[in-house]
């Protein structure tokens, strides 16, 4: 038995395929997938590049191909309602942004570890809005949802930790910068990442 692939390609193929397939039973929607499943665990090897996996699923044919075949003979229904919306993930990412935003200028301007975070504070409702359409994205994997509803805060507790720890290390100097700014980067390297799964 061949390992089992996995690749955010292939998990965002069947999960639009196991979508498009709910008009039938679930006994047939697990068989059709399954065997999906197993010739994608076939032809692609553990680990494979994303150009390897694009190539097989191009060769397997769009999500709908498979699905139009599952429903031969049956009258599908209309995939308009239960297919996912990345209005919820891109504006989360927004959201994300302008929280990222305020981080960094609070950071330069305060005076102080405790000002960052009471700054950060103002921030808490488009936060809140942000947590909830993360976890409502369903175009993203688990980890995503999770790693945009906690951005934001882990990011200005952590700019707020990292400024205590350099104060009390160094003391106020132009070098408690450089840490920050790693990581802001970094903050930002996730952001860029979730966007680009966001409108993928």
């Amino acid at each position: 038995m061949s390992p089992r692939t996995t690749h955010p390609l292939v998990d965002a193929y069947l999960r639009d395929l196991e979508l498009l397939l709910h008009g039938i039973e679930p006994g047939e929607r697990a068989e059709v997938l399954a065997g999906v499943r197993e010739h994608l665990d076939g032809s692609l090897a553990p680990g494979a590049d994303d150009a390897s996996v694009r190539a097989v699923l191009a060769e397997l044919g769009p999500p709908q191909a498979i699905a139009d075949e599952a429903y031969a003979g049956r009258p599908a229904p209309s995939p308009t309602h239960d297919t996912p919306s990345r209005w919820q993930p891109v504006t989360a990412c927004a959201i994300n942004a302008l929280g990222l935003l305020l981080v960094a200028f609070s950071t330069v301007w305060a005076m102080g570890p405790w000002e960052v975070i009471a700054s950060g504070l103002l921030f808490a409702l488009p936060w809140c809005a942000a947590f909830a359409l993360s976890m409502l994205a369903r175009t993203w994997t688990p980890r995503q949802r999770l790693a945009s509803a906690l951005l934001y805060p882990a990011t200005l507790l952590g700019m707020g930790a990292l400024m205590a720890v350099m104060l009390a290390l160094v003391g106020p100097a132009f070098f408690n910068l450089i840490p920050t700014v790693a990581l802001f980067v970094l903050a930002a390297v996730v952001l860029v990442r979730l966007t680009k799964a966001a409108l993928r």
